[in-house]
């Protein structure tokens, strides 16, 4: 089976970074400054024979496609896009490669590579480093020290080139979650510690600056899981920091969490709660007709909740996705555009799988509205018939298969090779949850837009505050960049103040 791009948005192999602030060369004393600094913050020693290299924005800019482009073949990149189209992720008419190639060159800044142990960051003329420079500087040497003290070239952090067993997609992006959550964190502290009153401000007036008209248009999923590493990535860290410092975030290095659900749950991390093992046969001969197995691969807590959110109040997607006990799907083509996608989901208990059961219920619903015609029932399954697809669920005591085809054929075959036993759905199991978009019944960036107002007319109540307390700003918001392979990123500037999310900024699930 040929292993194709994850469909993670915040794993693809790109090399992206959204800071409009290019790093000063600087000078030699103030680089090893902040690198001594780092040290003493994150408790971990490496070799100084780390490379800064300068390079113009250009240089940058045709190294990062090079790359981009050596590690997503266009028959991967296409398959990826399938999936996505499929899930509903993104529309049908974006082509995805062109769109992370916009995303890739919009904002360049620089990147930490592993595979050279090199820091890569975009040069200006001139002589001083700002307080912005050093803060993504410490950011960036963090993964060099993690690199140096845990090598994030082995799995789960990074697949060697053409190893047996491979990391699935939710394994790779929580591990990817702990690499950018420590730098997070890491990098707050050196804020505090080395940064005064002026500097801080400084750096939000910097910052003021800060837009990304691509990110801003991308799909949902994509921008969220650009996102998620660093919020919720720190989140985590934070978490396991509390319980032992640094020496409990080293220790998890050597025992990464392995699930997105462990990111969003991380007392599940430290019970030890894993994935429950799903294994999907692989129906390449039942069907027939030409379709071949793809694909297969894990979609996670973070997946299921980007399935449901735009289509449900936030707390309902939530609910509909905290039960997530495992998954594994596979995607099959054939040489005439025919395409299947077969899921299966354990669920922490029967009242979970019901929950996710209800939940599709009104994704499907609001995904294709009135275009959504239920087809016959075929025992335990429920099925949709849409102008593209041929949709079908079943629920079956703490587990839960989906069927998508663009062919009835190849539909047919599939659920009746996974049989009609099953239980009856329960539509109502998140009523209580309400139902519908956000949009429609969600006040929240209302409330948002409210705050924002007043910090604008209390700013000089902030300015004051900072300077009687000393207040760091908020943990910087996350790099609008894509982590995968063997890439960092810098985080973007930090935000003015301790504001909510604005909209735009994925939703965070409470755990």
């Amino acid at each position: 089976m040929r292993r194709v791009i994850p469909i993670f948005a915040a794993s693809v192999a790109a090399l992206l970074v959204f800071v409009p602030f290019a790093l000063a060369q600087g000078t030699s004393a103030q680089i090893e400054e902040v690198f001594a600094q780092t040290e003493a913050i994150r408790r971990l020693q490496a070799s100084p024979d780390i490379k800064v290299n300068f390079l113009s924005r250009e240089q940058l800019e045709e190294r990062m496609i090079e790359d981009f482009e050596k590690d997503n073949p266009e028959e991967e990149m296409k398959d990826a896009e399938e999936i996505m189209e499929l899930l509903g992720f993104i529309d049908p008419d974006l082509d995805l490669k062109d769109f992370y190639i916009d995303l890739l060159t919009e904002q360049v800044a620089g990147f930490y590579d592993p595979e050279d142990d090199g820091l890569y960051l975009i040069s200006e003329e001139r002589e001083s480093m700002s307080v912005m420079d050093r803060y993504t500087l410490a950011h960036e040497f963090v993964h060099y020290l993690q690199d140096a003290n845990f090598d994030l070239m082995r799995p789960p952090f990074h697949d060697p080139e053409g190893a047996e067993a491979e990391t699935d997609d939710d394994a790779s992006f929580a591990a990817t979650c702990l690499v950018e959550g420590d730098a997070m964190i890491a990098s707050e502290f050196w804020l505090t510690e080395y940064v005064d009153v002026s500097e801080m401000l400084e750096m939000q007036l910097e910052s003021g600056d800060y837009s990304s008209e691509v990110l801003d248009s991308a799909p949902d999923y994509i921008r969220d899981g650009l996102l998620f590493p660093y919020t919720e990535g720190a989140e985590f860290v934070r978490y396991i920091h509390k319980r032992g410092g640094f020496a409990a975030v080293d220790a998890a290095f050597s025992d990464p969490p392995t699930t997105t659900e462990q990111i969003y749950h991380p007392e599940k991390y430290v019970e030890g709660e894993g994935a429950v093992a799903v294994d999907l046969e692989d129906l390449s001969d039942t069907l027939g007709e030409g379709f071949e197995l793809d694909y297969e691969n894990v979609l996670g807590e973070f997946d299921v909740y980007e399935l449901f959110k735009p289509y449900m109040r936030e707390k309902a997607a939530t609910r509909a996705a905290e039960g997530w006990g495992g998954n594994n799907y596979h995607y099959y083509s054939n040489g005439g555009g025919g395409k299947l996608l077969v899921q299966e989901y354990a669920w922490d208990s029967e009242k979970d799988a019901q929950e996710f059961a209800s939940a599709y219920l009104v994704y499907v619903e609001g995904l294709f509205g009135d275009e959504a015609r239920k087809g016959d029932s075929t025992g335990a399954w429920t099925t949709w018939r849409t102008r593209d697809y041929f949709i079908g669920m079943k629920l079956d005591g703490d587990r839960t298969w989906l069927v998508q085809s663009t062919e009835d054929m190849p539909f047919q075959k599939t659920i009746a090779f996974l049989g009609g036993e099953g239980d009856a759905i329960e539509g109502g199991a998140l009523e209580d949850e309400g139902s519908g978009s956000g949009a429609e019944t969600d006040l929240t960036w209302l409330v948002v837009a409210l705050v924002v107002g007043l910090l604008v007319l209390g700013l000089a109540l902030v300015v004051t505050m900072l300077v009687m307390y000393r207040k760091p700003p908020r943990p910087p918001a996350p790099p609008s960049g894509i982590s995968r392979g063997p890439y960092y990123y810098p985080p973007p500037p930090p935000p003015p103040s301790n504001v909510p999310p604005p909209p735009g900024m994925p939703p965070t699930p409470p755990t």
